[in-house]
């Protein structure tokens, strides 16, 4: 029995569909649609990156015009955006992945689509700091609308052959917003109390499930990603036993898969790099057992600084739970990354690349623009070095 095996094994969804091994592509914007339009260099970036995973997510796709984070990112707002869909679901499930299209609304953030000149709302009208346009607060109206545009998009990812969606509900997107008493000042049936901040998170949940059953799709998966905790500095927006009551609801309503998304921003490690075993305030457990405990035999997939076939051994070696481990960073450098520890060949596996090298392992030009130096020249990158990656999620 080889040291990696585990890597291996297939995992079970919530749904009783399975994955052949451990391994996610996270899910990464790479900044390059157009107009919200998948195109030709998109295809060809997930394709070949998905090839030996279990599970392949693309970066998240918004629901309406109104949740755009970035320029660039892909669209599932339109049933125009179908077409384009279709390529990439095909292209990610052509070697037995199992294809999620990841769904999302900026809220507040949706930096492009100010840009764009659309509308911008958000749980509540507060002065964020890092804000610099204005923002309204949504209308009763504003919500309903809302759910049914988060339905549609699952309609959407059915109708063009991907085999799940994930809602990203983590990172400060319009979810966590709702759930955050930072974000969420409301007086209504959407804000307040623990119970109504988490109101809106779980009516997005429920459609997307109608959605699913609407398309007679039993098999279709749902995943749900979380930040297990918000704090910005000395204010918090809620803490991992808020998340642990959210999730529990959600798991009751019905998941097929869990992702911990932990990101400097959300304020772990006390501001450094991002690490799933970190132990979160007055806690003796890390946020992985946390969820992993809590999740029972629905999967839950942790990543975060993966470079090596023992940094994803070491995350999904779990004595609670189902453990699946995400790669996002490496698998930027290093396509064949899961391929090279499968054929005993990790030491092979890249982990420093540069702008020449992304070029020719296919990723999109608006990803490869991150890596540019602001006078144009091509630099070399080492994640173990700690350089940060801009733009994923």
């Amino acid at each position: 029995m080889g040291k990696y095996d585990k890597l291996f094994e297939e995992i079970t969804l919530g749904n009783k569909v399975t994955v052949k091994n451990r391994f996610m592509l996270a899910p990464m914007c790479d900044d390059s649609s157009d107009d919200g339009e998948v195109n030709d260099q998109q295809v060809a970036y997930l394709g070949l990156r998905s090839a030996d995973v279990g599970i392949a997510n693309t970066g998240y796709a918004y629901v309406n015009d109104s949740g755009i984070q970035i320029k660039g990112q892909i669209s599932a707002a339109h049933d125009k955006n179908i077409t384009g869909l279709s390529k990439l679901a095909y292209a990610m499930k052509r070697g037995g992945a199992k294809a999620i299209l990841q769904l999302s609304h900026a809220g507040r953030d949706a930096t492009g689509s100010h840009e764009y000149g659309n509308r911008v709302y958000a749980p509540s009208q507060v002065d964020f700091p890092w804000v610099h346009y204005d923002f309204s607060e949504m209308t009763e109206q504003d919500i309903q609308q809302m759910i049914q545009d988060y339905k549609q998009a699952t309609r959407r990812a059915i109708q063009a052959g991907f085999d799940g969606i994930e809602i990203h509900n983590c990172n400060h997107d319009l979810l966590q917003q709702f759930f955050s008493s930072y974000s969420n000042r409301r007086t209504d049936q959407w804000g307040g109390s623990l119970e109504k901040r988490m109101a809106f998170p779980l009516a997005i949940l429920k459609s997307v499930r109608e959605a699913a059953i609407l398309e007679n799709r039993n098999d279709f998966i749902i995943g749900w990603r979380i930040s297990p905790e918000e704090r910005h500095g000395q204010t918090v927006g809620y803490d991992v036993d808020e998340m642990v009551q959210q999730t529990n609801k959600v798991l009751n309503e019905g998941i097929d898969y869990l992702n911990l998304s932990l990101n400097i921003a959300a304020g772990y490690n006390n501001g450094k790099r991002p690490d799933y075993n970190a132990i979160p305030i007055n806690h003796k457990k890390s946020f992985a057992t946390i969820f992993r405990e809590l999740a029972g035999n629905i999967p839950v997939y942790v990543g975060t600084n993966i470079f090596s076939a023992d940094d994803a051994l070491k995350a999904s070696d779990s004595d609670e739970g189902v453990a699946g481990v995400y790669v996002g960073r490496e698998m930027l450098i290093d396509p064949n990354f899961v391929n090279k520890i499968k054929n005993h060949k990790e030491e092979q596996i890249i982990n420093t690349t540069t702008i020449e090298h992304l070029r020719d392992v296919k990723l999109p030009d608006g990803f490869i623009d991150n890596y540019a130096d602001t006078d144009g020249s091509t630099r070399s990158v080492s994640y173990r070095n700690g350089i940060p990656l801009p733009g994923l999620d």
